[in-house]
């Protein structure tokens, strides 16, 4: 398939594909016209990409888990505390942002919105 074919079928950009392809995750060949031709292995591993980056996995997860994923003697195991450490940091960073969240209510409950300049928003901003 073409960049552009593949671009189309997963909603990624051609841009995008070239980043993976110059990182190394994917590899293409170059026709004649100088076009980048890529083969079903490169799809699929371009499809697993797009699945894992939907779940939180960064690049360099992403290019661990392709590793496993083309290993026919890979353990769960390594699979499962990858995706086990993924979820720590997701549970970390949902409570992060919920202190978050907190601490932004609090300020505007603190806020009178009216049509003066005080403002205790700025004023904790400030500090």
């Amino acid at each position: 398939m073409f960049i552009t074919e593949i671009s189309k079928k997963l909603k990624i950009t051609a841009r995008a594909i070239r980043h993976y392809e110059e990182i190394g995750i994917i590899s293409s060949k170059r026709l004649n016209n100088n076009y980048r031709y890529f083969d079903d292995d490169n799809l699929d591993k371009l499809k697993f990409l797009v699945r894992a980056r939907k779940l939180g996995f960064s690049l360099e997860e992403c290019k661990e888990l392709i590793k496993l994923f083309q290993n026919d003697k890979r353990k769960s195991e390594t699979v499962r505390n990858i995706a086990k450490g993924k979820l720590e940091t997701i549970n970390k960073q949902i409570n992060e942002l919920n202190d978050l969240k907190k601490s932004l209510e609090w300020l505007i409950k603190k806020c009178p919105g009216n049509n003066k300049p005080n403002c205790p928003i700025i004023d904790e901003l400030a500090k």
